[in-house]
């Protein structure tokens, strides 16, 4: 366990639930908007708090520390989920809204046939397709799957000496 570990964990686990209180928040059309958004702004002051913590200086048992800010987010964020959870049960026992029901457009009426005859259409020719390119021949096929020839390594050049 080390801090950034802890940093990453508060980012992860309070941006879920951020996204999760505006995913109910569009599914649902009976949702208190207020009470999401007071949710949600809970949800920030306790991200807030936890990375402050976090960012502090400790001196000594600093893992007992980390240990508590840990256990502080993960009670946070339940306290926050059953809030979240009593306000998806009251909107969803809410009577939904009723909508306009459309109403439906009588069927159209079929057009009555044409009179006029019209002239058959002329027959365009084909297009003519460009002929298929033959396969190599074999030897030559053969000879493009070779390897080409590994070159030797050049040798290094010898240090040059100093004329005295």
């Amino acid at each position: 366990m080390n801090l950034r570990e802890i940093k990453k964990d508060i980012e992860y686990v309070l941006g879920a639930f951020v996204e999760d209180c505006s995913i109910f928040a569009t599914v649902n059309p009976n949702a208190s908007e207020q009470e999401i958004v007071d949710l949600m702004d809970e949800a920030a002051k306790l991200y807030n708090d936890l990375k402050d913590k976090v960012n502090v200086k400790v001196q000594g048992a600093g893992k007992a520390y980390y240990q508590g800010i840990r256990q502080e987010l993960l009670q946070g964020t339940d306290a926050l989920y059953e809030r979240l959870s009593k306000a998806v049960k009251t909107a969803s026992e809410a009577p939904a809204e009723k909508k306009p029901a459309a109403k439906k457009a009588a069927p159209a009426k079929k057009a009555a046939p044409a009179k006029k005859e019209e002239a058959p259409a002329e027959k365009k020719p084909a297009a003519k397709k460009a002929p298929a390119k033959k396969a190599a021949p074999a030897k030559e096929a053969a000879a493009e799957k070779k390897p080409a020839a590994k070159k030797a390594p050049a040798k290094k050049a010898a240090p040059a000496k100093k004329a005295e």
